[in-house]
């Protein structure tokens, strides 16, 4: 071994939860080193939504918002859409931009709003931010091996054609993703189903809005046959993502070499140029870990929970959990508090997060059980796909000429391609069934409009909340009831006087706790973990709207709220 390192945090992963977590800590002045076995961020996007809680996490680190806003190229996005092929008419549009009241309420809500930025975008951001920090020593091109004694406090690393090293640390935190080496080596499962779908993904360099048509479609449902998939835009002229489920076990992406794969595209562009930059497999899962710690080591992101991309709730519920334990981390570090204290606000980590993990988990697995919906609403079966590629994948039919198999794969489609043609028609029974999808899309309302989700999570357990924290009702899945609620995220209003702060949120800073008052002091001993707590009077302050900020957030003259550093009320009281 070359030598060895000591750190405060060991952070294993370099997407978007570790280096959040990275910034995170940095703000609260803890040394760390960020180790991640690739050698550079991703270059194909992965995930893409980033939603308005995100946002406010974001720029409570310090992150310049509207740098991350810019990072959209796809900024006209507002429609998803099903269709036969890309080239014909719609079938069915869900246009997010439609419900006034829901876009109103948001930005009532709050002054941040969901966006979407292509993951490959968005962490190479996070890196140079990150890197900034002279407490953040970030090390792509470095894999974690395993832990180095049986106190889990050192670990062996090895960089990119370089000898291995050891790192010491206090708390190791794992956002190494979905298949966490972290989490094998602890014997960490996850529990779940672990196969609802497998996709092959073909990311492509293509103008999508010349080829469609079509410039404001964020996603797109393909339900011919030949083309069967999910286009995701991330640039509608430069950059899409084809996504075709496979019919495991009839087929695997062993059947789709760079001649299919080819052939295939031609179909879904028709007579657009287009370029692969990348091919891979993913599978669909709907699992959360069993446990989220071990001792010294805390997991966190897709290294705990994966979950269905109906929503976008993955990224963002690794942002959340970042955000819920980087300053419980940096109490724990100081070591000022008896060490009973510091290990229940540590076991508060998971007592809040795995709630939050396994309702997005849940709700995303039922917005993908619902799609289905709009495919029968169309007058197709589902489950006859399926079969398809079972016959034409048999051994009887895979053995004859490809002109051969064409003409067996025209006739089992026909009928399939004649319901299609009858759903884009120009008659009575054409506007009847697209009467009938758009009724099955008004159904999916919880997997394109997730406000309540977003935002009115509540933490009802631990010791960081106040013990009637159980009694704070949380949010419906669309529907955000705000409320100033023992565990739940600060109500958020704009301020007038921007001397003072343009918000209430901007009120609050991730190294301490912010006492709320109106009109009066908070009481004495407030528990704050030994992080400063800086006291605001808000009484006299107005909204832009001109009513009083604190009656807006739900405080009552002479009362008070004490807040944490992530933005949850821990209790009120006056």
């Amino acid at each position: 071994m070359a030598g060895s390192d000591t750190t405060q945090v060991l952070v294993v992963g370099g997407g978007p939860t570790g280096l959040l977590a990275s910034i995170l800590l940095s703000k609260l002045a803890v040394h760390h080193i960020l180790v991640e076995r690739r050698g550079e961020t991703l270059r194909a996007p992965a995930a893409h939504v980033v939603n308005t809680r995100t946002m406010e996490i974001y720029r409570q680190a310090g992150l310049d918002v509207d740098e991350l806003y810019a990072l959209n190229t796809h900024p006209r996005a507002r429609n998803i859409t099903w269709k036969g092929r890309l080239q014909d008419n719609a079938i069915g549009v869900f246009d997010a931009g439609a419900n006034r009241d829901a876009l109103m309420a948001q930005s009532k809500f709050s002054d941040q709003h969901t966006t979407n930025i292509s993951q490959h975008r968005l962490e190479a951001y996070l890196k140079r931010q990150a890197e900034i920090s002279e407490y953040a020593n970030i090390r792509f091109g470095c894999e974690w091996l395993g832990f180095h004694g049986e106190d889990k406090q050192s670990s062996r690393v090895r960089e990119t054609g370089g000898d291995e090293n050891i790192i010491d640390y206090r708390f190791l935190l794992a956002a190494d993703g979905a298949g966490s080496s972290v989490a094998r080596a602890l014997q960490i499962k996850k529990v779940g189903p672990d196969a609802l779908a497998t996709f092959l993904n073909l990311t492509c360099e293509v103008d999508l809005a010349a080829a469609s048509g079509d410039d404001e479609s964020l996603l797109c449902w393909l339900l011919d046959p030949e083309v069967q998939g999910t286009i995701i835009v991330h640039d509608p002229h430069a950059l899409s993502v084809y996504m075709r489920p496979l019919a495991v076990p009839y087929e695997s992406i062993d059947d789709y070499d760079d001649a299919r794969c080819e052939r295939l595209l031609k179909a879904v562009f028709g007579h657009q140029p287009y370029k692969i930059r990348h091919k891979g497999i993913w599978q669909m899962t709907a699992q959360v870990a069993d446990r989220f710690r071990d001792g010294s080591v805390f997991l966190a992101g897709d290294a705990i929970h994966r979950f269905p991309p109906t929503g976008g709730l993955g990224l963002n519920t690794g942002v959340g959990d970042v955000h819920n334990l980087v300053w419980k981390l940096a109490v724990a570090l100081q070591d000022e508090l008896e060490s009973d204290e510091i290990a229940d606000l540590l076991d508060s980590y998971e007592l809040e997060r795995r709630p939050v993990a396994q309702r997005n988990c849940d709700v995303s697995k039922r917005n993908n059980d619902k799609m289905i919906e709009v495919i029968r609403a169309v007058g197709l079966d589902p489950s006859k796909a399926r079969q398809l590629h079972k016959v034409m994948n048999s051994t009887i039919v895979s053995a004859l000429p490809q002109a051969l198999q064409d003409m067996v794969f025209a006739a089992l489609v026909r009928p399939v391609r004649s319901i299609l043609a009858r759903a884009q028609a120009d008659d009575a029974e054409g506007e009847e069934i697209r009467r009938r999808v758009a009724q099955a899309i008004d159904n999916q309302q919880e997997h394109f409009s997730s406000l309540g989700l977003d935002l009115g999570y509540v933490y009802h357990q631990g010791c960081a909340v106040a013990d009637n924290a159980d009694e704070t009702e949380g949010s419906e899945v669309s529907t955000y009831h705000e409320t100033l609620g023992a565990g739940a995220r600060l109500p958020q209003r704009s301020i007038a006087d921007s001397e003072v702060a343009g918000s209430v949120h901007e009120l609050l800073d991730y190294v301490g706790f912010t006492l709320l008052t109106a009109g009066a002091n908070g009481p004495p001993g407030n528990e704050t973990f030994g992080l400063a707590c800086k006291e605001i009077d808000i009484g006299a302050l107005t909204t832009v709207e001109g009513e009083s900020v604190a009656s807006a957030i739900g405080m009552a003259e002479g009362s008070w709220a004490l807040v944490r550093p992530d933005g949850h009320v821990m209790a009120v009281g006056g």
